[in-house]
């Protein structure tokens, strides 16, 4: 019909294919054009008074924008938001949502989550018409979902990425981390046991091995500890007993396969091994597939390489 032109076409593109009740009526659709159009299948219902244009795909995004374009008080949360951040161990079939109002339910696929807390600072605010929390309350949400040793993760990469600082994260769990917030004990546990300071660990894999060559006993084992090379230059391997100058590198496939990567790592080896120190560098594909193993082996070669000293 005449009043679907170029600007609803827009509108759609923008949002992912998403359009609201409200918005249609905004945009000069009115309900009864609304209901001729559905007729012909241009538009799918998605949720209650929420629409899908049918030549646009539902993608994970488009799902995030109709949760948002369905209830405005909502914000997508936890294991969602983390997905729209781009955070590791965030996969989850649910969307998850908080809000601190009283709602109907959207759709069997949606979580809601009631808080007490104000997100308004907390929220991000998409152009494309998706909200969700910013990192700092993502992470601490998470803080109810995963273990101990996925939310560090998570945190290291929040870190690593930028998307907060650690002073953040803990200044938050110490505002909002109350007796009895679900979550709570968990997230002030995990920040409590790491350095304020300090680079953050670039992958799953080397917070994993790291926890687990610390439990199997090898307890002086810090993270990026510093080695000055002949050059001059510092340089932190991953993690490491200085003490022993024994260091461990983990090799993630993102940043460890291409030549110059490659070329590099074989000469910062071979100048850490000039220093009198030894390097084990672990794939994280080997990590992943039996981390048991591989503590149980660099176990053996840090006992083998204490009893060459």
């Amino acid at each position: 019909m005449s009043t679907f032109n170029g600007a609803v076409a827009e509108f759609f593109r923008d949002h992912h294919g998403i359009a609201s009740g409200d918005e249609l009526t905004a945009l000069h659709i009115c309900e009864q054009e609304r209901r001729y159009l559905m007729r012909c299948g241009v538009p799918l219902g998605v949720f209650e008074g929420v629409y899908r244009l049918a030549s646009s795909p539902l993608t994970f995004h488009a799902r995030c924008r109709a949760v948002c374009a369905a209830d405005p008080s909502l914000t997508l949360s936890c294991f969602t938001s983390g997905s729209i951040l781009g955070l590791r161990r965030c996969g989850n079939p649910w969307l998850h949502s908080m809000t601190n109002r009283l709602t109907k339910p959207v759709g069997p696929s949606v979580k809601v989550h009631r808080t007490t807390l104000e997100l308004t600072d907390r929220t991000i605010c998409r152009d494309d018409g998706i909200r969700h929390t910013d990192a700092v309350q993502t992470f601490f949400d998470l803080g109810k979902h995963v273990s101990d040793l996925t939310l560090r993760s998570i945190g290291e990469q929040v870190i690593a990425d930028g998307l907060a600082t650690y002073h953040d994260m803990a200044a938050h769990a110490f505002a909002v981390g109350t007796k009895g917030r679900p979550g709570g004990a968990r997230v002030l546990r995990v920040l409590g046991t790491r350095s304020e300071v300090g680079a953050a660990a670039d992958s799953h894999g080397e917070v994993a091995l790291f926890e687990a060559l610390r439990r199997a006993g090898l307890t002086e084992l810090v993270r990026h500890p510093p080695i000055r090379l002949r050059t001059g230059d510092i340089v932190h391997p991953d993690m490491g007993v200085p003490t022993a100058d024994f260091y461990i590198e983990v090799d993630h496939h993102t940043w460890h396969t291409d030549a110059a990567s490659v070329e590099y790592d074989k000469w910062r080896d071979r100048e850490v091994r000039l220093t009198g120190g030894e390097v084990e560098r672990v794939p994280t594909s080997h990590i992943e597939r039996s981390l048991p193993s591989v503590v149980a082996d660099l176990l053996q070669r840090y006992r083998q390489s204490q009893l060459r000293r």
